[in-house]
């Protein structure tokens, strides 16, 4: 974080002793008076660029700093759920029975033919007939209404899949697990360089050309009312804020319905037989083939995007497992381009928020609050309005960013994922590492996966 206030410090630094008081100030100043009219204009417009940008700086900081307590909210919840869905006998022993009971999972018939035994075959034709549809609006409908126990159930049948996977006491903590991974991703979550702020820079030229045509340089300038309600009224801003908006709730919405949909596939599903009442661990979605075919994250022009973005995305970078073919048309670059994803995203969504804010909703509301005059009173109350509607889809995406980064964390770290080095770094932490009862996670494996990791 220290390096994203150096950033801007750095752009402040420039903009002061190369552009307004520097070299270039004198360029400046003349393109000023030749084309605005008044040669300090466009000097006070880059001092207000520093400005906006410091401003946004600070409020990404402030989402990041959300975003870090709704994780440790949910940690919190899920060792109190743990802590009643583990082991309810008190035997020591965690039975698929204890926690199907804990997470009142679905009933349904399993054990077809009543044999007593659960085959592949019965297995699979109730993991087909568990599975959900995969449509982007139920997907996100879904995700969106989980309660706080169906998310922490999710942990502890992932962390029911990891037992099996690795002879692991008992004893072993999914949340101290999640929440190592979660750490890790955060710190390279919050990393903004310089070179991030200059695609803000066209945007907010044209939203900002509205206040320069009236001799405005921003919302606190003493004629700022002046530019009320042209914001509106003008087609080439108002149009293209239209298309910015649509892009970024699209943006969010797509994240958050890939992180939502891989996880899905991803989860063993656990169900109570509707027979003999006993609990039984479906096997992941993606490993029955016919169900992992049928799936598909980047569905139409997501799939161009992505591959357009990653440099030709899964066909320059194919997965090399089943769990990698969830990510579709990104390939194995999935966990950097998604990291990257979900940043930018909450980025963008804070610089809508703080220019709209500041510079729009604020202004109207204190000329209507004043009644003062303004430059267009027909398009005052309307610019109003639909500023305030940017202002809250822009606020209702960031709203989608906790869940989208936990998801993503979680699908970065379970199956084909499973970072074998934390979970020997929870397994010290807690005094367990000689319970492991085979040398599953041996040290050439641990030192080779530390490695990989950093």
């Amino acid at each position: 974080m220290l390096a994203e206030v150096g950033g801007l410090g750095f752009i402040g630094l420039f903009l002061s002793t190369v552009v307004t008081g520097g070299p270039l100030g004198k360029i400046i100043t003349i393109l000023s008076e030749d084309y605005l009219g008044d040669e300090e204009l466009l000097l006070e417009a880059f001092e207000f660029l520093h400005t906006f940008f410091f401003e946004v700086g600070i409020l990404f900081f402030v989402v990041v700093g959300v975003t870090v307590g709704a994780v440790l909210e949910e940690v919190n919840k899920l060792e109190e759920i743990s802590e009643l869905a583990l082991d309810a006998d008190g035997d020591g022993e965690v039975t698929l029975d204890e926690l199907a009971e804990a997470l009142n999972v679905t009933s349904m018939i399993v054990d077809t033919d009543g044999d007593g035994i659960l085959s592949d075959e019965e297995k699979i034709e109730a993991l087909k007939s568990a599975t959900s549809s995969n449509n982007f609006i139920d997907t996100i409908i879904q995700e969106k209404s989980m309660t706080e126990v169906e998310r922490a159930g999710e942990c502890l049948v992932a962390r029911e899949r990891i037992l099996g996977q690795f002879p692991l006491p008992q004893a072993f903590e999914i949340e101290a697990y999640f929440e190592k991974i979660f750490g890790e991703n955060l710190e390279e979550t919050v990393e903004l360089s310089p070179v991030t702020w200059l695609p803000l820079i066209p945007l907010i030229a044209l939203e900002n050309s509205v206040d320069l045509s009236r001799d405005v340089v921003s919302a606190s300038s003493s004629n700022a009312f002046e530019s009320c309600g042209y914001f509106f009224a003008t087609p080439w801003v108002f149009y293209p804020t239209i298309f910015f908006q649509g892009i970024s709730l699209t943006w969010a919405l797509f994240n958050y319905w890939k992180m939502a949909s891989i996880k899905k596939m991803l989860l063993p599903t656990l169900v109570t037989d509707g027979v003999n009442g006993e609990a039984a661990l479906l096997p992941p979605r993606y490993t029955i083939d016919e169900i992992r075919k049928d799936f598909n994250s980047s569905p139409s022009i997501f799939a161009w995007g992505e591959q357009f973005f990653t440099g030709g995305g899964a066909k320059t970078s194919p997965p090399r497992n089943t769990h990698e073919e969830l990510f579709g048309a990104v390939g194995t670059k999935f966990e950097h381009v998604y990291r990257d994803s979900i940043r930018f995203s909450s980025w963008l969504c804070v610089a809508l928020i703080v220019y709209s804010t500041t510079q729009i909703v604020f202004r109207d509301m204190e000329a209507l609050y004043l009644h003062a005059n303004v430059g267009n009173p027909e398009g005052l109350v309307p610019e109003l309005i639909m500023w305030i509607i940017f202002t809250a889809s822009a606020v209702f995406q960031l709203s989608l960013a906790p869940t989208t980064f936990l998801n993503f964390c979680f699908v970065t770290s379970v199956e084909e994922y499973v970072r074998r080095d934390i979970v020997m770094e929870v397994l010290q932490e807690e005094d367990l590492e000689d319970c492991i009862v085979s040398s599953a996670i041996d040290p050439a494996t641990l030192e080779m996966e530390t490695q990989e990791a950093g």
